[in-house]
């Protein structure tokens, strides 16, 4: 849960310092933003399972990763595309498409409150 609220409030603090400091030049849909950051990881409850009282990976968690099974839980309540993308293109997956600013926000903010606590890829002095 700490990693989802500061993935959240990262979201929302990158956003309004964009807002001040690109006046006019940004237009950020804060609906959007807030609500695709707070469902990013939805699709983690199909892409994980306790087994044993052991988290691991599902079987269909290894079919699609959890950007993909997101967007699909996010199509069945009829959330609007744009919080679709989102979902979709926060994680790596989504390094090869075009982001909206909110996703591109999003983004960041997700990997920011994340990449730190993989030991295998931070460099510790």
């Amino acid at each position: 849960m700490n990693h989802k609220r500061t993935a959240v409030h990262l979201s929302v603090e990158i956003a309004k310092i964009m807002e001040k400091n690109f006046d006019k030049d940004v237009k950020i849909n804060w609906d959007y933003l807030i609500s695709g950051a707070i469902l990013i990881d939805a699709g983690k409850l199909l892409e994980y399972e306790i087994i044993d009282g052991k988290l691991s990976t599902s079987r269909d968690g290894k079919l699609l990763r959890h950007p993909f099974s997101g967007v699909s839980i996010a199509d069945r309540f009829g959330l609007p595309a744009d919080i679709q993308h989102i979902i979709a293109y926060h994680s790596k997956e989504g390094d090869l498409g075009k982001r909206t600013i909110e996703s591109i926000i999003v983004h960041h903010a997700d990997f920011v409150s994340f990449e730190p606590f993989q030991d295998a890829k931070t460099l510790k002095c």
